[in-house]
């Protein structure tokens, strides 16, 4: 029983721990302790920290009183003196290390079912009862072996010396256990951290939470104090306090906007005890705008209501499409009076994936890693403020290729992690083919495999050479692209040489993955190691940046040498950015801020005007600018705005917000929002109920949210974004 008291006492030990731990890392955010903010998060970590981990020491200490009760009818206490015992000894020592070879075969045979058979499986169902059924019949069989399996380590060890007064092997077997545990711990913790996706003060803390309650267990059943205060009152009063603070708790935090971010998102380690136990009043409905389908049925084909808009509307499509066409009649009449040349009717669209537009040299980035680009933004416009639809690939190159945000568009499964693109969904490149256009893409990536629905519209879609999504992360795609790439320009310059105006106009999309993580470093493009992990992970990003630019250079080269240069609109831009701990991740797909959704957007018009342009626009304007620019109409559903007289110079960007989303999907229960008007930003979190409110112009970093100081922007900000979601 006092075994029992030590795991309890273990355990309240251990919450206090990791709570005042919790408490100093995010300290800056929940001010003073004794703030109301301060003391809420304090007795709600307390709580949900103390009691998973008071129920850890009571299991442990529980484990250790059945192994004294067990020792005790065997009589052999001391242990020590009766594992003098040679025989016992041994015997012992072969048990000790029967049973984790027995363990570890089970497990083995586990994942060898799950990676040559279950993986296979569609469905989680089909999955989970295959590997039951495995699990079963590998324990039922090492089981029956485990006799014949004791018997061959007894025998190995019944052959080694020991000494016969003091037990060995017993000792030694539990020494390989605390190295085993201790070295596992350590690749643990060295493996996470070159991940970079955890802060240290996460890793450490989740340590902390694995060992230091068994640790003490040990330590206070060695280390006897008989007082009745320690031995019993500790472990009581601490167990209610904890108990009190887990069950109240949650509504404090619920109640508690400022507790609510610390303890469901900013705090290392509670979010994911936390996220358990606290129920939130989730925005389910509205999310995406049509239903699923089954991912399997191809058939599936669900026709859009047509609005009825009367004909008075400025919204009604027949007024709309009229006043494009007055505008585009108004356009050609004054370039032809200005001899500003007809925009080509050829199209090379590169997207580089990850790429951080404040890491550019056009955007002022300290170090050289775009020259190329760079040199392209001189001759283009270039966008300064452009936004992406989602900090994830599956949620943005189908906006671009479509024309709609991903909550709008119909998927066959859109909460999964690569959901599908149903076929009546309308694309650029289909709208294009129809007219005319010869439409290749060139790519080598998992993600763009045909069953993603993307290719509708696309002669030629190559994406020879890809990588499953885990070789992927260490992949250095582009060079192997760039070998589709080339011979693919050769054929369309003898194309253009041969036909001149009689050849098929073209669109060729090429992307470029390599600056996505886990990142590599290129000799040729070394900006150095780093001093530690965060100067490392950004001087690699930096290296895959340059290499994926000298690319993007020879990609120009080869333009110009095919006399291509000046018969292409040229068009550069990235599916999201990347995060580097501005406001505690790493990577992309966690956040809407701008490092992870303010992307390049560069277009280069042969013989139009370069220039930068300030204000917020899509990466959804990207399929009506082109269309526009070819004076094709513009499919209603498209979202995105015509910027053709933008880069005329000849107005600003549209008079509109433009929004991004982080919608759930199966690897991460996220519905967050945001929307950029005229320099001021709302970002949502509608699963926690909380806003943030930025004025880019003062704060392009985003780090001084002023929802209290800002109430009526950020509703009127919210009021363009419950507009949009309706």
């Amino acid at each position: 029983m006092r075994s029992i008291f030590d795991g309890i006492r273990a355990g309240v030990v251990s919450a206090l721990v990791l709570t005042l731990w919790g408490f100093l890392v995010v300290s800056t955010a929940a001010g003073d302790l004794a703030s109301g903010t301060g003391m809420t998060f304090v007795a709600a970590a307390f709580g949900f920290l103390g009691l998973p981990q008071i129920l850890y020491g009571l299991g442990f200490g529980a484990v250790i009183a059945t192994w004294l009760a067990v020792f005790r009818r065997l009589d052999w206490l001391p242990l020590s003196q009766a594992l003098g015992d040679p025989a016992r000894d041994r015997a012992v020592a072969s048990v000790m290390v029967v049973f984790p070879l027995c363990v570890a075969v089970v497990g083995a045979g586990v994942m060898a079912v799950h990676l040559g058979v279950t993986s296979n499986f569609n469905r989680a169902t089909f999955q989970a009862q295959a590997l039951a059924m495995a699990a079963t019949g590998l324990s039922a069989g090492v089981a029956l072996a485990s006799p014949l399996l004791y018997g061959a380590v007894r025998a190995v060890l019944n052959k080694l010396p020991g000494r016969r007064d003091k037990p060995f092997w017993s000792w030694f077997v539990l020494g390989l256990y605390g190295l085993g545990i201790g070295g596992g711990a350590a690749g643990a913790y060295w493996y996470a951290s070159s991940l970079h996706v955890w802060s240290a003060a996460e890793m450490q803390m989740g340590l902390a939470f694995v060992f230091l309650t068994p640790l003490l267990t040990l330590i206070f059943h060695r280390l006897r104090f008989e007082r009745g205060a320690w031995s019993f009152g500790v472990p009581v009063a601490g167990a209610a306090v904890v108990a009190s603070c887990f069950f109240v708790a949650p509504g404090w935090v619920v109640d508690n906007a400022e507790a609510r971010a610390l303890v469901l998102r900013d705090a290392p380690l509670m979010p994911a005890v936390a996220g358990h136990f606290v129920t939130l009043d989730r925005q389910q409905e509205g999310i995406f705008a049509f239903d699923a389908c089954d991912e399997d049925d191809d058939d599936c084909y669900v026709e859009e209501e047509e609005q009825l808009l009367p004909v008075t509307s400025p919204d009604h499509p027949a007024r709309r499409a009229v006043e494009r066409a007055i505008r585009r009649g108004e356009r050609e009449q004054r370039n032809e009076f200005e001899a500003i040349p007809e925009p080509p009717k050829n199209v090379v669209f590169v997207m580089v994936d990850t790429l951080r537009q404040d890491h550019l040299g056009y955007a002022g980035y300290h170090r050289n890693t775009s020259p190329n680009i760079d040199a392209l933004a001189a001759d283009s416009a270039v966008f300064l403020n452009a936004y992406a639809t989602s900090p994830q690939t599956p949620r943005t190159v189908p906006p671009i290729f479509f024309g709609r945000y991903a909550s709008q568009l119909r998927w066959f499964v859109p909460t999964a992690n690569f959901p599908r693109v149903r076929p009546e969904n309308l694309s650029l490149y289909e709208v294009l083919q129809e007219e005319g256009w010869q439409n290749i893409a060139m790519t080598s990536h998992f993600y763009f495999r045909e069953r993603r629905g993307l290719t509708q519209g696309f002669d030629l879609w190559d994406n020879e050479g890809m990588k499953e999504l885990e070789d992927s992360h260490t992949d250095i795609a582009t060079p192997r692209i760039w070998e589709k790439v080339e011979p693919t320009l050769e054929e369309l310059g003898r194309e253009h040489r041969e036909k001149g105006e009689e050849a098929q106009p073209f669109t060729l999309f090429v992307h470029f993955f390599d600056p996505h993580a886990r990142y590599t470093r290129h000799d040729d493009f070394d900006f150095g190691r780093g001093s530690n992990n965060h100067e490392r992970l950004i001087n690699a990003y930096d290296s895959e940046i340059a290499h994926a630019d000298h690319y993007v250079g020879k990609l120009i080269d080869k333009l110009k040498e095919e006399e291509l240069y000046d018969d292409v609109i040229f068009i550069i831009t990235s599916d999201h950015g990347e995060e580097f701990n501005e406001h505690g991740y790493y990577f992309h797909g966690h956040t809407l801020y701008n490092a992870a959704i303010n992307v390049p957007k560069l277009v280069r018009v042969p013989g139009w005007f370069p220039m930068e342009v300030e204000g917020q626009v899509s990466v959804l304007d990207i399929g009506p600018t082109l269309l526009d620019l070819f004076g094709l109409p513009i499919p209603e559903q498209f979202q995105g705005e015509s910027l053709a007289d933008v880069l005329l110079g000849r107005s600003g960007v549209p008079d509109r917000p433009v929004f991004s989303e982080l919608l759930p999907y199966t690897a991460l229960d996220q519905h967050l929002r945001t929307v950029v008007y005229d320099n001021m930003k709302l970002i949502v979190d509608f699963h926690l109920d909380l806003e943030e409110f930025y004025d880019l112009s003062e704060d392009p970093m985003e780090q001084n949210n002023l929802i209290d100081e800002r109430r009526d922007d950020a509703a009127k900000l919210r009021e363009m974004l419950d507009e949009f979601m309706n």
